[in-house]
């Protein structure tokens, strides 16, 4: 338990009888006080009626917050950031109410990007994959070289131009006021690349036994070995190459193409464009632009069954866990955060659990994501898979005291445990909650166990999961 309230200087209210008084000015601190009594204090020395339920307010939470010649609106905007709360102002009221549970999408937000393609010498290209990163949202360009990409809900999206031959090409937007975009991109050939896997070191022969060893090594890391790995193939594993380096013991792999992996388990088929990969003894780095599209169920069971492992892979997953952050439903949606200092002799303490106001400032076009050392995440709705227990690299960080000298774990499935650390000092999300630092974070946990094969689209929702 936190220590005993304590209210810190005085609360004073610069009150004038202008109609816009959400612009009068408030100087206070608060430490460690219960949302009624910085409402009380609020009422107490101001002209400002507070009108709510009691049953809105989140129970046992304790919240700090000072400002100085603050405007009364940003002052509440920043102490209900993560409570679920908003607040609107009639005459000499307050009113306090939920936010909407669902965030509607108006058909008039919606937003379309339209474009050409076109090479070196100003000629169409056409079979140019065109899509928005992480998603379903993604067309060829025809004959013409044209695109047009439609439906697009408001947020940030990296679009992606790939073509065999010719070097990917990534362009950031951002949309939330709707109608139509155009981008349009001249491909730029890319005729180095088989060049430089030889520079690097020895290309494995896909003849020899060398290249299965490592493609098995590559397989398990892309799409990890959970259940719904082992309903996933990748079908044209030929694309890939591969090289290794005994000095480093570090394993690369390159694909000129992109990687077409069927999952039967969540009925996707994903086009992944690796960008980059290399596992050494001690570390694993990937990255890629990934393409989702629905399969066809065959039957309605297996239609059934594809939604049910879909909604298994997004709750409790990062996606689930910025999405609740930003609507200020972490607990409800059955995540708790804490502090945790360091991973040494890992333990969650009660006394270090934090409010979503702690992690989390907006900015106005934006969300910044600011903690010290680490963020455990506890997912309680949904237990620990045996798969991920019986992997003892992924549990060694969080469950080292419980393994046993040959490497066992001594622990029943229990609640989901992810780990955050920021790489840099803050990091940027939008205001879908997609992460604009590339390479900002990192996760340890339950979330780094989880690979490729568990993902669903940015865009997916499992209360609307149309196949």
């Amino acid at each position: 338990m936190r220590a005993s309230i304590v209210v810190v200087l005085s609360l004073v209210l610069s009150y004038g009888f202008s109609q816009n008084r959400k612009n009068d000015l408030v100087t206070g601190s608060f430490s460690n006080a219960p949302l009624e009594l910085i409402f009380d204090s609020l009422s107490a020395q101001t002209n400002y009626f507070f009108s709510y339920n009691s049953d809105l307010l989140p129970k046992g939470s304790l919240y700090s917050i000072s400002a100085e010649n603050t405007p009364i609106d940003q002052f509440l905007a920043r102490l209900l950031l993560g409570t679920g709360l908003q607040y609107s102002f009639f005459k000499d009221q307050i009113i306090l109410n939920y936010k909407p549970v669902e965030r509607v999408v108006k058909k008039k937000n919606l937003f379309s990007i339209s474009g050409t393609v076109y090479n070196e010498d100003g000629e169409a290209l056409n079979n140019v994959n065109v899509f928005l990163d992480g998603t379903t949202i993604g067309v060829s360009s025809d004959i013409d070289g044209n695109y047009k990409l439609e439906s697009i809900p408001p947020g940030f999206y990296d679009i992606v131009f790939s073509h065999v031959g010719y070097k990917n090409a990534i362009y950031q937007i951002s949309e939330n006021s709707g109608g139509a975009r155009i981008q349009s991109h001249q491909m730029e050939l890319d005729l180095g690349q088989l060049e430089e896997v030889e520079v690097i070191s020895n290309r494995i022969d896909r003849r020899g036994t060398g290249w299965q060893q490592y493609y098995t090594v590559f397989n398990e890391e892309l799409l990890g070995i959970s259940q719904h790995a082992k309903k996933c193939v990748i079908e044209n594993p030929e694309a890939l190459n591969f090289s290794y380096d005994e000095d480093s013991k570090s394993l690369r792999a390159f694909s000129q193409y992109p990687l077409q992996i069927r999952n039967d388990a969540l009925g996707y088929r994903v086009s992944y464009f690796l960008e980059s990969f290399k596992k050494d003894e001690s570390d694993l780095r990937f990255r890629g632009n990934i393409r989702f599209r629905n399969l066809k169920p065959l039957s309605r069971s297996e239609k059934r069954e594809w939604q049910k492992n879909r909604r298994i892979s997004y709750y409790g997953s990062f996606n689930h866990f910025k999405r609740s952050l930003l609507n200020g439903e972490l607990k409800k949606e059955g995540f708790r955060i804490f502090e945790v200092k360091n991973l040494e002799n890992f333990k969650i303490k009660k006394e270090n659990e934090l409010e979503a106001s702690d992690i989390i400032v907006f900015k106005g076009d934006h969300y910044r994501l600011d903690f010290k050392n680490f963020l455990a995440i506890e997912y309680r709705k949904e237990k620990e898979s045996m798969d991920f227990l019986l992997n003892s690299e992924s549990v060694g960080i969080i469950y080292s005291n419980l393994l046993t000298s040959d490497g066992h774990l001594r622990k029943e499935p229990g609640r989901q445990i992810s780990i955050i650390k920021l790489l840099k000092s803050s990091v940027r999300l939008d205001l879908s909650g997609e992460v604009l630092d590339r390479f900002g974070l990192t996760t340890y946990g339950y979330w780094a166990w989880e690979r490729t094969a568990d993902l669903v689209p940015v865009n997916y929702d499992p209360k609307i999961d149309n196949l």
